[in-house]
């Protein structure tokens, strides 16, 4: 039988210290792109799915376990989390095997305690069983840091896909609950009794927007610096007020219509989401900081690339939740400035993206307003 924590509850201390080593490890993901090659792009992606991964995994510990959760587990957690952000630099170079050794510690730790406090998750079975530890094993014995780069990829992707495919499914949840028994009974601790436990969703929804909260921060920081550290002109201006104003729809959009603690999405589907959303606040953060550098010349290629990209997914996957179709136009702006921006002063390309996050922003005002009335 599923059980269901009842009562409402909030992200205590040690959560909320626990998420500090996410603001050195985006900080230390970012610095990948300051000169980016096809390497450091996958780098960037993989490495940022691995360490979200192993974050989630200890939210859901943290949120099934409760009153259960050992502050030595989460306190550990977060010493391997910050290996693996200290590893990011070289992490497909000479700390290629430190950051995976971290990942696979950090995994284990996680699936351990919940394991500790006799709860099975239903709805996030990533955070119980890592489907895809095999391919990061395997690439310790590899030394070519694109194939090894491939098989972590492949690794985090038979993650993802697992906890997507197993989701809610009950049966399997009792099986493997069984398996874990029948280890039990064959070791010297004896039998260990699980209870099927699914998440709390508003404490869930309030980890989500914390951690969506952190690359915020970080975005205003990037930001902030980087006006800081250039010669004030009328285009460095227009970056900073249009950059800030940007910063503020993408805050409202995900706090108003997205991550919040009513949020009752199922997390097989809200955490993919939440992937996805914060990997695009991390880019257009960069792409804001980098555009502040360039004001009146063209941002590089793969800069305005991966800036007007990031956003159009942001804004996109925003209008599909609340079925805005028609709010997908706006989504040819970013899309333009990303194909033909080349010869566009960063300036302008800054003032066309918020724009375009302040339609979107005014379209969703008006709706509610129409809906209230």
């Amino acid at each position: 039988m599923t059980e269901q924590m009842t009562s409402d509850r909030h992200a205590t201390w040690l959560e909320l210290f626990f998420d500090l080593v996410v603001v050195a490890a985006v900080a230390q993901l970012t610095h990948l792109l300051v000169h980016p090659s096809g390497l450091h792009v996958a780098a960037f992606f993989t490495l940022y799915t691995a360490i979200w991964l192993v974050w989630t995994s200890f939210t859901v510990y943290a949120n099934v376990a409760s009153e259960r959760t050992r502050t030595r587990t989460m306190l550990l957690g977060m010493l391997g989390l910050a290996v693996m952000a200290a590893a990011v630099p070289e992490a497909t170079g000479a700390h290629s095997a430190v950051f995976a050794a971290a990942y696979l510690y950090t995994t284990g730790i996680a699936s351990q305690g919940l394991a500790r406090s006799g709860r099975m998750v239903m709805s996030w079975s990533a955070a119980q069983r890592n489907a895809g530890l095999l391919p990061w094993i395997i690439a310790f014995w590899v030394d070519d840091p694109r194939w090894k780069l491939a098989l972590w990829a492949l690794g985090v992707a038979m993650t993802l896909a697992g906890a997507l495919l197993v989701g809610d499914d009950e049966d399997r949840m009792r099986e493997f609950r069984d398996r874990l028994r029948e280890r039990s009974e064959r070791s010297r601790r004896g039998t260990q009794e699980f209870e099927l436990w699914d998440v709390q969703g508003s404490h869930l929804g309030e980890r989500l927007g914390l951690f969506i909260m952190i690359v915020l921060g970080e975005a205003v920081l990037q930001l902030v610096t980087a006006i800081g550290e250039v010669e004030w002109g009328w285009a460095q201006v227009g970056i900073g007020l249009a950059g800030f104003g940007l910063l503020i729809g993408l805050w409202w959009l995900n706090f108003r219509f997205g991550f919040d603690e009513e949020n009752q999405t199922a997390p097989r589907f809200l955490l993919p989401a939440h992937l996805v959303v914060a990997v695009s606040v991390t880019l257009v953060a960069f792409g804001i900081g980098t555009a502040a550098e360039h004001a009146t010349a063209p941002l590089p290629d793969l800069h305005r690339w991966l800036l007007c990209s990031a956003l159009a997914v942001c804004l996109g996957l925003c209008a599909a939740a609340h079925r805005a179709w028609w709010c997908l136009a706006i989504l040819a702006a970013p899309i333009a400035v990303a194909a033909f921006g080349s010869q566009v002063a960063a300036v302008f390309t800054v003032l066309v993206l918020a724009a375009s996050t302040g339609a979107l922003a005014l379209y969703f005002l008006r709706r509610t307003a129409t809906s209230a009335a």
